[in-house]
């Protein structure tokens, strides 16, 4: 791995940027502190792919914006260890 692509998994303590986040009510641990809608959807229903089916979801104790609201598809937001995330599977009608 390059020195460039290692600093970008480290903070400027050099301290690894993993966090450790909860989908569903169960924990899982991501490799950065930017979570993307998509990456949220795969660990709540891994192999999904209806494509009728789109997902809600909401999040709480992030980074910012009060520490809670809605996450929508290609979007991301900081999470911090303990950051909850509700997907919700909705079929479009």
């Amino acid at each position: 791995m390059s020195s460039a692509a290692e600093a970008s998994k480290t903070d400027p303590n050099g301290k690894d940027k993993e966090c450790e986040i909860v989908v569903n009510g169960t924990a899982h641990v991501v490799p950065d502190d930017d979570v993307t809608y998509e990456q949220l959807v795969a660990l709540a229903f891994p192999g999904a792919s209806d494509p009728n089916v789109t997902y809600s979801v909401a999040y709480r104790k992030a980074h910012g914006n009060g520490g809670s609201g809605t996450l929508v598809a290609d979007g991301s937001v900081k999470a911090k260890k303990g950051t909850s995330f509700n997907v919700t599977p909705t079929t479009r009608s």
